[in-house]
């Protein structure tokens, strides 16, 4: 594996980690994924979620604990917040209370962090599980989706998919060309989450590729299993590569988004 390609996803039990395997991965590639319950990153005492952590949450993320009325939705938003933090501060030294979370007018979220600047981060979820992406310098972003969803090709395939996508797809079964799809689809999203555009950029618009290169981008994904209540999970990452500009591709499907031609990703194949 070069320098370039992606560490897989870690997994993490809380604020225990363990650590070692996201440093050596940040360490090695600029770069970790992690994953974990999002209970079990829950503080002891309830009454501490309620006060929106003092220390751990700044004002912008207590106002909006303060919006969220069902229990599991501020328990999941309190968890992805300190996982977060934990998360920069194992990459960087500093302490978690240290960790300055920002986010940009997009909602892209970042962390500013003594001695180690600003990083940039991407976070998902779905059911039970927490996925969170860190970078020490180029855009990143995560998807998480259980491989057990139902996903028709006839319900999105359309709206979801390229030509050459839908044309790649045709010729798979069933049971496969609903994995595929999933895993496209997680692909799409993590990388609308990358450029910050959700979904003003069309899904049909643009499209992978595993050998054509294009904008300095690359991608990866992997399937997990754990112990979550929706059994294994394909998780997704893009991240741009060194000394790449914010545009290129995706800039150009932005601008230009018939325009399919070389305007393909390339995903890392292990070289």
């Amino acid at each position: 594996m070069t320098s370039d390609g992606p560490p897989p996803p870690l997994p993490l039990a809380g604020p225990g980690g363990p650590w070692r395997p996201v440093r050596q991965a940040y360490a090695g590639h600029g770069r970790a994924v992690v994953h974990g319950r999002w209970r079990e990153w829950l503080p002891t005492h309830p009454q501490d979620m309620d006060q929106g952590l003092p220390g751990m949450l700044d004002e912008h993320d207590r106002r909006r604990l303060r919006t969220l009325p069902r229990p599991a939705a501020r328990g999941r938003f309190v968890a992805s917040r300190l996982l977060l933090k934990h998360l920069v501060a194992a990459v960087s030294g500093a302490a978690p209370e240290a960790v300055c979370l920002g986010y940009e007018p997009d909602g892209r979220p970042y962390a500013l962090c003594a001695g180690a600047g600003r990083v940039e981060l991407s976070l998902s979820h779905t059911g039970d599980l927490l996925v969170a992406g860190v970078s020490r310098r180029e855009r990143i972003g995560v998807d998480v989706e259980a491989a057990r969803r139902p996903m028709r090709y006839a319900d999105v395939g359309r709206r979801l998919c390229a030509p050459a996508e839908r044309a790649a797809l045709a010729d798979l079964a069933e049971p496969e060309r609903e994995r595929a799809l999933l895993r496209l689809w997680t692909l799409k999203e993590a990388y609308t989450k990358a450029l910050g555009c959700g979904m003003r950029l069309a899904f049909a618009e643009f499209e992978f590729d595993a050998v054509v290169s294009g904008g300095g981008w690359r991608f990866a994904t992997s399937e997990v299993s754990g112990d979550h209540s929706a059994g294994s999970h394909f998780i997704s990452s893009v991240w741009r590569q060194h000394e790449c500009s914010v545009g290129g591709f995706g800039r150009e499907l932005v601008e230009r988004p018939r325009r399919f031609g070389n305007n393909r990703m390339r995903a890392y194949d292990g070289g």
